[in-house]
């Protein structure tokens, strides 16, 4: 997160404050573990607009194309990258601030998914001290970066989670950076500071501004704070990302218990990872710093720790 340094000193400050309890603090990721790996790095984002990378997803219409956008504090803009990181833009733009989103605010992007059709969904969702009333999804027709400076938000989708009542709540779970898009539906993870787990919440309809609940679908000890998501284009795996971890995930065929199938967990030492997608046979991750990293899905498989 931005200003994360000063961010920590003024927590800690807070902790020795009565009535401040460590669940609603922000909490730092765990120490790596000893078998952490460093993954080839394939590129980096080095195009001045881009200050704080927080997702990365592939483009389901331009080859060799991927999509990221600033944390919170940047503007309402999107960026088209290369896998080597090299900026997308129309060639004859000398000034170039990336693809403003009209009728939008960046309040605290997170994230970013695609239906394979054409449409990108930025998540407004970013919530560390579990307050916000105003979570929002923007639903944008994914433009040509070559040739676009602007495009509107097609729908504005608020939302809520059904399970919080209380603003603060006595647990600070409700934060999230992880969007992905997967047979029809979009689903969250969330980020959680009181324990480690994961909740998967399900959007059953995208209506523009209606805010909306969204229905929770499933729940698992994920061993950290979850920062991305990506769902292959066959739905039949997810990968998510954590600080400390990359898990592959079987997605069962014959259930909604998404995070229930076999898991591969592989420990990573990457910096602030915060940006995960399927690239064909591999993945590629982001960092806040612009650093992408590369891992295969077989090298996944063939040394990641077996979860059932």
């Amino acid at each position: 997160m931005r200003f994360l340094a000063l961010r920590k000193i003024l927590l800690l400050s807070l902790f020795l404050l009565p009535g401040c309890t460590l669940s609603n603090l922000y909490m730092p990721p765990r120490l790596y573990s000893a078998d952490a790996r460093v993954l080839e790095t394939v590129g980096h984002m080095g195009f001045h607009g881009i200050d704080e990378s927080s997702a990365m997803e592939k483009s389901s219409r331009f080859a060799d194309t991927y999509w990221t956008l600033n944390d919170s504090g940047g503007g309402p803009r999107i960026f088209a990258i290369r896998a080597t990181g090299e900026i997308i833009q129309p060639d004859w733009l000398k000034e170039y601030r990336g693809i403003q989103i009209d009728n939008a605010t960046n309040i605290d992007w997170e994230d970013l998914a695609s239906d394979g059709q054409g449409h990108l969904y930025i998540a407004d969702f970013g919530n560390n001290d579990s307050l916000r009333r105003n979570l929002t999804i923007y639903k944008v027709a994914e433009p040509d970066p070559k040739t676009t400076l602007q495009i509107p938000a097609i729908t504005k989708i608020p939302f809520h989670y059904p399970d919080q009542f209380d603003y603060p709540p006595d647990k600070n779970d409700f934060d999230a950076e992880a969007l992905f898009w997967l047979k029809g539906h979009l689903y969250l993870l969330t980020k959680h500071r009181s324990d480690t787990l994961t909740k998967l919440y399900r959007f059953d309809a995208l209506i523009a501004e209606k805010e909306t609940p969204l229905s929770l679908a499933d729940a698992f000890d994920i061993g950290g704070m979850v920062t991305a998501a990506d769902a292959s284009d066959d739905g039949r795996l997810l990968a998510v990302l954590t600080y400390h971890d990359i898990w592959l995930i079987e997605l069962p065929q014959r259930s909604s218990s998404l995070l229930q199938g076999k898991k591969y967990r592989l420990p990573i030492r990457l910096g602030q990872c915060e940006g995960i997608c399927f690239a064909g046979d591999r993945l590629l991750l982001s960092n806040e710093e612009g650093d992408i990293f590369s891992v295969t899905l077989r090298e996944i498989q063939k040394n990641g720790a077996v979860h059932d």
